[in-house]
């Protein structure tokens, strides 16, 4: 009896993950105009092979300062619980409205808080919101795909 219940509290600590990515994300609301800027995809992990998914091109996101948005080459994914847990689709481009709202919260298991990000609007394809990262400017932007404890995600950083 005492081994069952061991094993039973180990499974549940071993089986309580953290999202890797959570002490990154932003939990003050920022300045639309610090956010705005371009910013390009430096890794993804949804699948091996890194950026080379994009066969030479480059993926890249415009948050203009009057809220529109351009992005060219953007990756898009099967549905993350499907059977094929997570396949290259195609690449996207698209424009549109984007907004800086929060996306989200994370907890350190004490108390709860939401992250910033940002939402797009009025685009001809579906994009799911990014999370913005970092404390200050320059801030950064993640996308998590599926389970956010098993740290896939795409990675956007801002060109200075």
């Amino acid at each position: 009896m005492r081994t069952s219940f061991a094993m039973l509290i180990l499974t549940l600590v071993v089986g309580c993950q953290y999202n890797p990515y959570a002490p990154l994300f932003t939990t003050t609301k920022p300045k639309q105009e610090d956010v705005a800027g371009s910013y390009l995809l430096t890794q993804q992990t949804i699948v091996p092979g890194g950026l080379g998914i994009l066969k030479g091109g480059q993926c890249a996101l415009d948050l203009r300062g009057d809220g529109t948005f351009i992005v060219t080459n953007y990756p898009t994914w099967t549905d993350a619980f499907s059977s094929s847990n997570g396949q290259f689709v195609a690449s996207v481009s698209t424009m549109g409205r984007w907004s800086c709202d929060t996306v989200g919260t994370v907890s350190d298991g004490n108390t709860s808080q939401g992250y910033w990000g940002i939402r797009f609007s009025d685009a001809d394809a579906q994009l799911d919101s990014l999370a913005l990262t970092g404390k200050t400017t320059p801030y950064g932007l993640i996308m998590t795909y599926g389970d956010p404890d098993s740290g896939t995600v795409m990675i956007f950083e801002k060109r200075k």
